[in-house]
Order: structure tokens, then C-alpha cells, then sequence
């Protein structure tokens, strides 16, 4: 059982919310984007970890820490349905642009928030993703940090967005295919265990900490050994990062311990 007041002083929030809508929803995902960093420090140290909320409300609210996305959306959604939201976990495949295919189902846990007969597509626990609800019908939008395209069909939807191209032009690439099928918890711990146990992959090989300062699309985000800055929705502006600077940029910019403690 999460304590809803608890978790809205987590993301800063301090007065009174109102009955669930757009406007409140929108307010959320932000909030969540900048005060509770999307970050793989657990991973990278095996120390473990779950994706039911007995695991992910204490570390996110109690200890003031991030996570990925089974913990991030998972505990997410707890919150908006503690303030009324109809919320649905839901699997996403992830596009993997080498070697130009999609992902196994279930890598990647997203919300989908259903209101006023309309379901709107939310995600905390992505990176550098669309900071506001997605309306889920069919064609572009003006979605901040990049334009989005939404490609529905009839078990799902593919989310596309403009990224920036290695020669200055932008190309339409794709990130998520989603399915509407909601979905368990319990249902992600296989793919969860894969990705913080599988020799090679980036989760436990590389540490970085991400975070939204903004709703204009500022973001700033830490990798092993650079800090990457970036005003709106411009170009990041990369620092080096030295090893022994590692924990005090981290504590700077995220207000994390470095969570390698036993």
C-alpha cells in the first residue's frame, strides 16, 4: 500500500490535486520526469531488482532514489490510481536500430491512462521520451523534446518520433510498438531478470542517471564519463566527467548516493 501524499511531496508537489484529468495527469508525468531520474545504478552494481511495488515505492520514495522502467512506471501507476486514474500496465517491444528490428515483448513496461473514453499513453521510465500524455489517435503531434507519429491499429500502436540524422537532417525512427492488452506486474520479472543478469548489455556495463529540468525539453543526463546538458529542445553540450568526479556530479545533478553499498 503506497501513501499517495508521501509520493506527491516525492515529486514535489505540495498542494491539494484535483479529480483526475488531463490537465492534473500532464502535471504528474512531468513532475515524476524531473524529480525521479530514469537510472540503472542497481543494475550496474547487481544488487537486484524487482518489479513489484513493495519493492519499487520504498526505493523511489523512501530512499529518494530512480530506477527503470518496471520500477518507474510500475510504481507510477500506483500513484495515479490511488487519485482516481483508470490505469493499464502495458508491454512494449523496443526498436533496436542495429540491427534495424523490433525487440522481444515485455522489454519494456509503459502506462496506458484511460479518461473520458480517450487513452492517453504515459511513460516515466524511458529517458529522453515525450514528457506529456500521448492522446492515442493516429498522425503527428507537436510533442516535446520531438515530434511524435502515432500509428494505431486494432491490438496497438506504434510510436515514431523525428530524431535528430547523422547529417543534420531529421528522420522519422521508430521507438515503441505497444500493445493495448493489459498487462500484470508480475508479468515483466522474466524480462526484468534477463536484462540485469545477461552477460554484455548495457544495463550492468555502463551506469548513467537521467532527468527532465523542464517542460520546454531541457534534460540532463550522466553517463560514465561525460555529463550531457541540453537547453529545450537544442543541442546537448557534453562535459568530460572523471572517474573520481563521478560521485559528486551524480549527487550534483540527481541527488544520488552511488548505490553501490552492501
Amino acid at each position: 500500500m503506497i501513501s499517495v501524499d508521501r509520493y506527491l511531496q516525492r515529486i514535489d508537489i505540495c498542494h491539494t490535486v484535483g479529480e483526475p484529468d488531463v490537465g492534473l495527469l500532464a502535471e504528474l508525468q512531468l513532475a515524476h520526469l524531473m524529480h525521479v531520474p530514469f537510472e540503472n545504478l542497481h543494475a550496474f552494481h547487481r544488487r537486484g531488482v524487482r518489479t513489484d511495488i513493495e519493492w519499487s515505492y520504498p526505493k523511489i520514495v523512501d530512499e529518494g532514489r530512480g530506477g527503470w522502467c518496471f520500477e518507474l512506471n510500475g510504481c507510477f501507476g500506483e500513484l495515479l490510481r490511488g487519485l482516481g486514474f483508470a490505469v493499464d500496465y502495458v508491454s512494449c517491444q523496443v526498436w533496436e536500430s542495429e540491427p534495424a528490428q523490433w525487440g522481444p515483448p515485455n522489454d519494456h513496461l509503459a502506462l496506458i491512462v484511460h479518461l473520458a473514453e480517450q487513452r492517453w499513453f504515459v511513460d516515466v521510465g524511458f529517458g529522453d521520451c515525450c514528457i506529456h500524455p500521448l492522446l492515442m489517435v493516429a498522425g503527428e503531434t507537436e510533442a516535446v523534446p520531438r515530434r511524435a507519429r502515432i500509428d494505431v491499429q486494432e491490438h496497438g500502436f506504434t510510436l515514431t518520433e523525428l530524431m535528430p540524422g547523422a547529417d543534420g537532417v531529421a528522420v522519422w525512427e521508430p521507438q515503441l510498438r505497444v500493445r493495448f492488452e493489459p498487462q500484470q506486474l508480475e508479468v515483466f520479472d522474466r524480462r526484468s531478470t534477463y536484462l540485469q543478469t545477461e552477460p554484455g548489455l548495457s544495463w550492468t556495463e555502463r551506469a548513467f542517471a537521467t532527468r527532465a529540468l523542464d517542460a520546454d525539453g531541457s534534460r540532463v543526463t550522466l553517463r560514465m564519463d561525460v555529463l550531457r546538458q541540453r537547453d529545450g529542445t537544442g543541442e546537448y553540450c557534453d562535459s568530460p566527467v572523471a572517474p573520481d568526479e563521478w560521485s559528486d556530479v551524480l549527487l550534483r545533478h540527481f541527488a544520488l548516493v552511488d548505490s553501490n553499498i552492501r
